[in-house]
């Protein structure tokens, strides 16, 4: 029974993982159909080489991606192997799709009047994109796939070589592109980069308290009472040396005034630093265990199972 419910958990783990990873190139690629090609700013990625191609020769942006994509898909399977192939199928595939269809709808190409507001509304939808695709893990295709092998084969670093192709890719475009599409381009760029980190980190920080109390044992059973998951450690204090618990405890950024406000209850002379923490993995957080309710006796409790 156990091993089927696990297997259940992978499985619906892997679907929604899959939807993530389409839902966020389709939201790329309406960043990019919708936004940024019809006002004519240079992008980086695939993308900006079919800019040039269209530019060029008139075949459409996103079949040049996918001509493109798709060449890139088969190298990274023959130098890198099948599962490297599994990782990026989906970003290689769904993306120039996407990207087809939106450009083939007429009226998504007039969402916005204003080139500022559209280089904005470009740079947001592409970081929130882009994010929901690398909080899994996942990739877009594309120029991943040289910088992946570079790096593998050369030990040369992914990021500097994603970084170095994009600039390069930008600035072929130059010649072709006005003064307008080149500043929106970089705003467009900067916009994403921020919206896509803080969509990486989105829920997966948190806030760490380090509780030092006269009371540390009411602290600590109030706030386990209250689902808060917390560790002791023993510390002496540098001034009258004496022995005590320092109680650390990691919330949500939600929970934190629920948490700082328990302790200040119990002991409002309480000592606490409160600090940001990036990410926060383990039970509560990223996994969930569980136990019975909360034990006043700490002979009788057990350590939470898997569900």
């Amino acid at each position: 029974m156990r091993s089927h419910i696990i297997v259940m958990k992978a499985t619906r783990k892997t679907v929604l993982e899959l939807l993530q990873l389409i839902a966020g190139n389709a939201i790329c690629a309406s960043a990019m159909a919708c936004f940024a090609l019809p006002f004519n700013m240079v992008v980086a990625g695939v993308s900006g080489i079919g800019r040039m191609v269209n530019y060029s020769t008139g075949i459409s942006v996103s079949l040049t991606v996918a001509v493109v994509n798709v060449t890139l898909f088969i190298i990274g399977s023959l130098m890198l192997g099948k599962k490297f192939a599994a990782s990026i199928a989906v970003g290689t595939f769904a993306y120039p799709l996407f990207l087809g269809l939106f450009q083939n709808i007429e009226a998504l190409q007039h969402l916005v009047d204003d080139p500022l507001l559209a280089a904005i509304c470009a740079g947001v939808l592409d970081g929130v994109g882009l994010g929901l695709v690398l909080r899994i893990g996942g990739s877009t295709g594309g120029i991943d796939v040289p910088s992946i092998i570079l790096n593998r084969k050369l030990g040369w670093k992914t990021a500097t070589v994603m970084s170095a192709i994009d600039i390069m890719i930008f600035l072929i475009q130059i010649p072709i592109t006005s003064s307008n599409g080149i500043v929106l381009g970089i705003l467009y760029a900067l916009i994403y980069s921020v919206v896509m980190n803080h969509m990486i980190m989105l829920e997966q920080g948190g806030m760490q308290l380090m509780i030092w109390s006269s009371r540390a044992h009411e602290v600590n059973e109030t706030l386990l009472e209250l689902g808060y998951g917390t560790t002791l450690f023993k510390a002496r204090g540098g001034y009258l040396r004496e022995e005590q618990d320092v109680i650390c405890c990691a919330t949500s950024n939600r929970s934190l005034h629920r948490a700082k406000r328990a302790v200040l209850d119990i002991d409002d002379k309480a000592f606490m630093t409160i600090t940001a923490v990036s990410e926060v993995n383990g039970n509560g957080f990223t996994i969930m265990l569980h136990d019975e309710e909360y034990v006043e006796n700490p002979a009788e409790r057990h350590e939470g199972q898997a569900m």
